[in-house]
């Protein structure tokens, strides 16, 4: 799936942006995984969170998406199981052990090593498909968008969620997790000029029944994300002359930390989302290809 960023421009400028997901960014390797089979050309990548490593991945040239997602599901594994008991003892207990407002649930080591294996040295600029990564200033709440520098410090950015990773620090900024600014960034592609934004966004499934009141809390935070979500769609789709198409895969069940296992299940998901979208996308591409070709003659 080749950018043909630099070249005249006989179609319109397709971005694909991955919103933030947690491990149900994983259907974005489902959603790639079409439009690599529909020879979709994809001329900028914007990735926020979880959905930072399939937008690392595309930008990169990446094939064989499922073979992907096989590995994000075994570094995700591993990633999420070493637990920091010591910062959550400082944070009940802060007077007795210390507070550290850099506290999380998991210790990152782990994360890190994963991240560094799939980044290695390489840098967010001059890859073969231009890539925007998205995280967030932990002390302004600013939306910060990385476009250069280490691929490695930019993810690790970009899915420091507050509370479960430590921030990272990139330029002297300390910052979080993309998803607490803009959980869809739409708007980075827009700003790029691109005219039709495939946005991969993720809901909650929500339940019908409680045990728990961590399932009651659980079910208000789904019924938050699902509706800032579609407020997210909704006011770039009014507010701008950009095509945006909303992937939003469907799932049937919750999908937790430790739900690794389920990954084909959300890769099979994202397809089935991406799908339903080809059409109109075929539609919008041929259209102006036609009319351009005709302006020609």
């Amino acid at each position: 799936m080749p950018s043909v960023l630099g070249q005249p421009h006989t179609r319109r400028k397709v971005a694909l942006v991955i919103g933030s997901g947690a491990l149900k960014c994983a259907a974005a390797f489902g959603v790639a995984k079409v439009l690599q089979r529909e020879g979709v050309p994809i001329d900028m990548v914007v990735g926020c969170s979880g959905g930072a490593f399939c937008a690392a991945w595309l930008s990169g040239g990446g094939r064989d998406a499922d073979a992907a997602a096989s590995l994000f599901a075994e570094g995700w594994a591993g990633a999420f199981s070493r637990v920091d008991y010591r910062s959550i003892l400082g944070a009940i207990f802060p007077r007795v052990l210390g507070f550290s407002d850099e506290a999380s649930i998991f210790n990152d080591r782990a994360v890190n090593a994963g991240i560094q294996s799939f980044a290695g040295d390489a840098t967010v600029e001059g890859r073969p498909i231009p890539l925007f990564l998205v995280a967030t200033d932990f002390v302004s709440g600013e939306k910060v968008v990385l476009s250069s520098g280490s691929l490695f410090d930019a993810i690790r950015a970009s899915i420091a969620l507050p509370l479960i990773l430590p921030p990272w620090r990139v330029h002297g900024r300390r910052l979080v997790d993309g998803a607490v600014s803009n959980p869809i960034p739409v708007d980075v592609a827009i700003q790029h000029g691109t005219e039709i934004i495939l946005a991969v966004g993720f809901e909650n499934a929500l339940a019908s029944g409680f045990d728990s009141g961590i399932g009651l809390v659980m079910q208000l935070q789904s019924l938050m994300t699902n509706h800032l979500v579609r407020a997210q769609y909704a006011f770039h789709s009014l507010s701008h002359h950009a095509e945006v198409l909303p992937i939003i895969a469907q799932f049937d069940r919750r999908i937790g930390f430790k739900d690794a296992h389920l990954v084909p299940y959300l890769v099979q998901c994202g397809e089935q989302a991406a799908e339903q979208q080809m059409p109109y996308l075929h539609r919008l591409l041929s259209e102006h290809a036609s009319a351009s070709g005709a302006a020609a003659a």
